[in-house]
């Protein structure tokens, strides 16, 4: 074979790798009918297009107290919809595609946090918790099944600690009020360093809410990521039903 001739031959596997992918859904399609997630595009989990809207484009916002969030995807449009099917609606077929959004964000995090002191330990990455509620509701943690699709390892160091109201209709300062002393360490952290990690960023209440209760247990707090951010639109983020922390109506 000569060099010449290679690229071709590339071309041609490439060809019949994507065929072959193609029948495959095709076949899984008739045992197991499915709509993609973001267009609901009959035969695919997710469809080619709205999979290209979930690569990841990591940028940093902040909570209002200043904590560096590193984010994977504008929440909004396809990914929005995306999301929403994982959390909402048992869609736990798109845990793969969306820790692969999500993990550019995370190591972004992770390279900002050991950049900023190399000496120290590793850090630990923490997922904010679900509530009871939302856990009979889904049957699963939502961030939980993303760091496992990941391959990330988590600790388990924060519980809910008291129910909060829907922020879904709050602004921004209503949310910190509401979601104050909504989470606990089950333990001592001392001298351990975190990252804490949710789905989605609004008006980042909740995640300030999760590292006070680090802190509060002797940790320090490095940074964080999410996989969506809600853009501002109103006074108040634009927030679909169902979404937004609702201890008592299971919505984190």
């Amino acid at each position: 074979m000569t060099p010449s001739q290679q690229p071709h031959d590339d071309d041609k596997r490439a060809w019949w790798h994507g065929a072959l992918i193609d029948a495959l859904r095709d076949a899984w399609a008739l045992l197991m009918p499915v709509e993609c997630a973001g267009c609901e595009r009959v035969d695919r989990a997710l469809c080619d297009e709205c999979a290209r809207r979930l690569v990841a484009q990591p940028s940093i916002h902040s909570t209002p107290q200043h904590l560096a969030v590193h984010y994977a995807l504008r929440y909004e449009g396809r990914a929005r919809r995306v999301l929403l099917a994982f959390k909402n609606h048992h869609r736990t077929d798109l845990a793969r595609a969306l820790s692969t959004s999500f993990l550019p964000a995370l190591l972004q995090a992770i390279d900002a946090a050991s950049s900023s002191d190399p000496a120290t330990h590793p850090v630990q990455i923490v997922a904010v918790p679900s509530s009871r509620g939302a856990f009979r509701t889904r049957g699963y943690h939502p961030m939980a099944l993303i760091l496992r699709a990941a391959g990330v390892r988590h600790a388990r160091v924060l519980r809910v600690a008291q129910e909060t109201r829907s922020q879904k209709l709050l602004s921004a300062q209503q949310r910190a009020d509401n979601v104050h002393g909504a989470f606990i360490a089950t333990h001592s952290l001392a001298g351990i360093r975190v990252i804490i990690v949710d789905d989605v960023l609004t008006t980042g209440a909740t995640i300030d809410e999760a590292a006070r209760a680090i802190s509060a247990a002797g940790a320090t707090v490095v940074g964080a990521a999410t996989i969506g951010f809600t853009p501002r639109k109103l006074t108040v983020r634009d927030i679909a039903s169902g979404e937004g922390y609702g201890m008592e109506k299971g919505a984190k």
